[in-house]
């Protein structure tokens, strides 16, 4: 059953108070590195968990949350059909893309800190990321598709862009007068 209008204004008011929201400069920060196994990074973490488990969405970077550490939370979709069972959100940090396909797919993107609005976003098909978990082991994901898009939306943050910087200036002026009229 489709979520009713005055449900989704409560969610997105509700994820609001957790994610910072376009223009907060903080969004256009590019993040710092973090020592895994710090203070820092067990802190930032559990802030992200705990925020992942209260929004809806399929990834969230630690500058949403205030915090300008590169480290990010991530809901991949398993790339095989035969992997059915649900997979854990992943935690990313110090996340850096290795390798992106010059294949490029547009496809409808929204976004947590601009609430409400979405547009068809150009991005690479398929890419390689390198990250460290919080214990500092390397890790390595190749990704196409969904999980691509979702990889590189969450890394753009972490380097302070938005989805809507890839959008022609036409398109990014529409978006942005849509989101001023939803606030």
């Amino acid at each position: 059953m489709p979520e009713s209008h005055s449900a989704y204004n409560k969610r997105h008011k509700e994820e609001a108070k957790l994610v910072r929201v376009y223009p907060d400069p903080i969004l256009r920060k590019p993040t710092r590195p973090v020592r895994p196994g710090s203070p820092e990074a067990r802190a930032v973490a559990e802030a992200l968990r705990e925020a992942f488990t209260r929004i809806e969405g399929l990834g969230l970077a630690a500058n949403q949350l205030g915090l300008l550490y590169r480290a990010a939370i991530v809901l991949l979709e398993p790339e095989s059909e035969l992997n059915s069972t649900k997979p854990d959100p992943i935690i990313m940090l110090n996340p850096r893309i290795l390798w992106r396909s010059e294949e490029v797919v547009v496809e409808e993107e929204g976004c947590l800190s601009l609430p409400g609005v979405f547009a068809e976003v150009p991005r690479a098909k398929a890419v390689r990321v390198e990250y460290q978990d919080e214990d500092g082991n390397r890790h390595f994901i190749e990704a196409q598709g969904l999980n691509a898009r979702i990889l590189q939306h969450e890394l753009d943050h972490l380097d302070g862009a938005l989805f809507i910087d890839l959008l022609p200036t036409n398109e990014r002026q529409r978006v942005l007068r849509l989101f001023r009229e939803l606030q």
